[in-house]
């Protein structure tokens, strides 16, 4: 089951793009004086980004314009619900657009379906 905050997707044909590619670990280096390696380590608790997608498989177009508006309106914390995994997050603003996808065929108002979808999120 995929639900996104109140939207569960008429084909729930979502992946997650980034799950064997995570980085929950920060870490920095610099050498002391006497020419020691030092290397700071620490966990990640929050904020990891989370990207999930449907790349070639399309996603319904009334479904897409949801996630859009969701992303517009709703800046606090809300559940992502993605097969047994739940989670708290937020829409992820920080690069690139949070919801993009592409026409499956150009034209005019769009095709029905959207292709290539990305939805970005970090988590709380």
């Amino acid at each position: 089951m995929q639900i996104i905050d109140t939207i569960q997707p008429k084909l729930q044909q979502l992946i997650w793009l980034n799950r064997n590619s995570q980085k929950k670990v920060l870490a920095n280096s610099k050498r002391a004086s006497n020419g020691a390696l030092i290397v700071n380590q620490t966990l990640i608790p929050s904020g990891l980004p989370l990207l999930l997608g449907t790349k070639d498989s399309g996603l319904d177009r009334d479904d897409f314009e949801a996630l859009q508006a969701h992303n517009a309106s709703v800046l606090s914390p809300f559940t992502l619900q993605f097969g047994t995994t739940s989670t708290q997050v937020i829409w992820d603003n920080t690069g690139e657009a949070a919801v993009s996808g592409d026409d499956l065929f150009d034209q005019v108002d769009g095709d029905d379906l959207v292709t290539n979808v990305v939805l970005r999120f970090l988590t709380v």
